[in-house]
Order: C-alpha cells, then sequence, then structure tokens
C-alpha cells in the first residue's frame, strides 16, 4: 500500500480552495453536536479528540468550542492548511493516511465524519483504518464513524448540483446510475468556476470516487479490526437520530464501536 499514492488526496487538494462553498449548505455545529449526543449515549465520558480525515476543520472547530482537546489528521496537505486557518496553532494538525494511522496518542473519541470512509474502496482498506482508530484509543474511548446509505448515493451521484459562493461556483455531477447497488462505487466530478480576466473564468475539475459500504461490511471490518459495535443509527438530515438504520430511508448511517471484550479484558 503506497499511503499518499491515491485518488482522495489529489482530489482533495484540487478542491481544498473551494470545499467550504461546496458543504456551504451542511450545519456542521448541529451534525457535531448529534454526534457528541450519540457517543454520550454510548458511554463518551471525556474530551480527548481525534478527527480523522479533518478536511478543513468544519466538524473540529465545534469541538474545539465545546471544550474538546482536537488533534486532525487529513491525507490533503492543502486541506490541513485550510484547518490551520480556521483553527489556529494551537490544534495539533498530522499529515496522515487514515489507513496508515500512526499512534498519535489516546483519545477519548476517535471520529472519522463527512463520510470519510466510503473513500476506503475495498475491506481490507476499511479494516486498516478501523485499526488505526482502535490504536489510538484511550481505556474506554469510543470509535465514531458515519457513512452514506444507499438512498444517499442514488440521490447525490445520480445529479448533478450547482452551489454558488461570494466568489466561486462549485459543480457537483454525480457519474452514477441512480438505480447503483449495494456495494457499487460511483465517480463524481466537482468542477469550480472562477473568475478569470473579465470577461473569461477559468474551471478547475476534482475527481472523486466513493464506494456504498453496506452495514455488514462494515460491522465485519469493525471486528477483524478488534472493535466491537456497540451502536448503529440512522439519520434523515434534520437532527433526528433513529433505529434500525434504514439504507433506504437514511441518507447518513451512524457506527459507534470500542474495543471489543477480549482486547479490553487483556484475553
Amino acid at each position: 500500500m503506497t499511503a499518499f499514492d491515491n485518488l482522495a488526496r489529489t482530489g482533495f487538494d484540487v478542491l481544498a480552495p473551494a470545499y467550504d462553498t461546496l458543504t456551504g449548505f451542511h450545519d456542521h455545529c448541529a451534525w457535531a453536536a448529534q454526534l457528541e449526543r450519540l457517543a454520550q449515549d454510548a458511554g463518551l465520558r471525556g474530551t480527548r479528540l481525534l478527527d480523522v480525515g479533518c478536511g478543513t476543520g468544519s466538524s473540529a472547530l465545534p469541538m474545539l468550542a465545546r471544550g474538546y482537546d482536537v488533534t486532525g489528521v487529513d491525507v490533503s496537505p492543502r486541506m490541513l492548511e485550510l484547518a490551520r486557518g480556521k483553527l489556529g496553532p494551537g490544534v495539533r494538525l498530522e499529515l496522515a493516511d487514515m489507513r496508515e494511522l500512526p499512534s498519535l496518542g489516546a483519545f477519548d473519541l476517535v471520529w472519522s465524519v463527512a463520510d470519510g470512509v466510503n473513500f476506503l474502496l475495498d475491506e481490507r482498506a476499511l479494516v486498516a483504518a478501523f485499526a488505526g482508530m482502535r490504536r489510538n484509543l484511550a481505556p474506554g474511548g469510543l470509535v465514531v464513524v458515519d457513512a452514506d446509505t444507499l438512498a444517499s448515493f442514488r440521490a447525490l451521484y445520480g445529479s448533478l448540483l450547482v452551489i454558488p459562493g461570494e466568489r466561486r461556483v462549485v459543480i457537483f455531477e454525480g457519474r452514477a446510475r441512480r438505480e447503483l447497488a449495494p456495494g457499487d462505487v460511483a465517480d463524481a466530478w466537482i468542477d469550480t468556476l472562477e473568475p478569470d480576466a473579465s470577461p473569461w473564468w477559468r474551471r478547475v475539475r476534482a475527481e472523486h470516487r466513493q464506494r456504498h459500504h453496506e452495514p455488514a461490511t462494515i460491522e465485519r471490518a469493525l471486528r477483524a479490526a478488534g472493535l466491537e459495535c456497540v451502536a448503529i443509527w440512522g439519520t434523515d438530515g434534520a437532527g433526528v437520530s433513529e433505529r434500525p438504520l434504514d439504507e433506504l430511508r437514511h441518507n447518513k448511517a451512524v457506527y459507534i464501536a470500542q474495543r471489543a471484550a477480549q482486547e479490553s479484558e487483556g484475553r
């Protein structure tokens, strides 16, 4: 495995300046608070957070405001540059591939949000990422990951979105069929249009590829990494978390895991 030779790094390096425009409709503060509540319900007690795939820091920022000691990790140097400006000099930021997470400390909460795990394109990569998350857990700590559901894949990757911003326009063009099958891979073109010398514009294209992971696949990968799934939630994006997860109705799945009992008991 070559740590940084992947489409995700290239795509996010290209997309970085426009990423906050692309995700501007998303309420990062509300999503962070919702995930925190679910983690607290599952037993979260401490405030040391490792944000895996932190991007520009949009999900870490509200946790920082809530009193968390945050460390961020991302595969894209350009995303980390933007995160540094957003989070300030006191937050530790590390360049690393989530499939090869180094030991960065003992964290009460290790999370990967904004569908980061969907950029892992096979089960072996999932297991490697989850093993790295487990390696960074403090005793009693929790892993929280969100993933796009089949409903979300079919809606997003079969659509064309145009998102105007103050300085640029972002166009998301899904390249998949709306009848995408469970476990399929979907591609998208994300074009950023910015004014050049009047009346001209320039376009920069980022290519993204994600795989829909069925719940059974994620649970199996967690077990293989030495983690035990303690809760699975579905959400429709309105701040309500429900069980059981419905892949055809909910747009996000949330998985909460802890170290497997055998490892926790030292067996």
